[in-house]
């Protein structure tokens, strides 16, 4: 877990360099996100600018346009399913939140564990999505589960960090307009390239390189 503490605050960290790309690409983000349909593709923006952030020094907010425009359509079923489990989800929560019993209890942390890894297969699987040869969202959630059960506490570790940040700015609801999302995807980014790594798929960054190294989760 230490590790993955440790790696989502070298993700924080990143956001030194460029920051003022985030800051905007946040705010792009933050404002697409409103409209549900077009979350995931904003999301997916978010990732991509990130992901060449942590590569190469050449990347720019036109990356977050490209990521977004090449991914919106792909990603129409990924919100309506989204939407459509949250309902169920909260409906489902607010039905039998005042149920007592083993099996009541049961049936709610089945239910935040079922949002917990709905949230991490995104979260970690548009920034593997990114470092794919063919990229496809059924790979990409592939090579994040294989990372979530591979290392099971350096994912805890590495949520644990985005849980706080995303704790943190609901006290300051500026953050959610400025920096938050652009943290979490820093801090994604910065997880599945040290996965990555250490599955010796992608050296370390050097930006010397002219392109970017894509590889697979699961050639290993």
């Amino acid at each position: 877990m230490l590790t993955g503490l440790r790696v989502g605050w070298r993700g924080l960290r990143h956001l030194q360099n460029r920051g003022y790309l985030y800051v905007w690409a946040n705010v792009f983000w933050a404002v697409l996100t409103v409209l549900v349909i077009t979350a995931p593709a904003a999301w997916a923006g978010l990732a991509r600018m990130s992901y060449l952030l942590h590569r190469q020094p050449s990347a720019s907010l036109d990356d977050f346009w490209e990521g977004f425009r090449q991914n919106f359509r792909r990603t129409i079923p990924l919100a309506l399913f989204n939407a459509l489990f949250l309902v169920i989800t909260i409906s489902n929560w607010i039905s039998y939140a005042n149920r007592d019993g083993v099996g009541f209890a049961l049936l709610r942390s089945i239910w935040v564990i079922s949002l917990i890894v709905v949230f991490a297969l995104q979260f970690f699987g548009w920034c593997f999505f990114f470092a794919m040869k063919q990229p496809s969202l059924l790979g990409a959630a592939r090579n994040a589960g294989v990372m979530m059960i591979q290392s099971p506490l350096f994912t805890l570790g590495i949520l644990l960090v985005a849980a706080i940040l995303m704790i943190v700015s609901v006290f300051l609801p500026a953050a959610w307009f400025l920096l938050t999302g652009g943290a979490l995807a820093a801090i994604a980014n910065s997880a599945v390239l040290d996965r990555l790594r250490a599955a010796g798929i992608e050296k370390a960054p050097t930006f010397a390189e002219d392109e970017v190294v894509d590889a697979s989760f699961t050639d290993v």
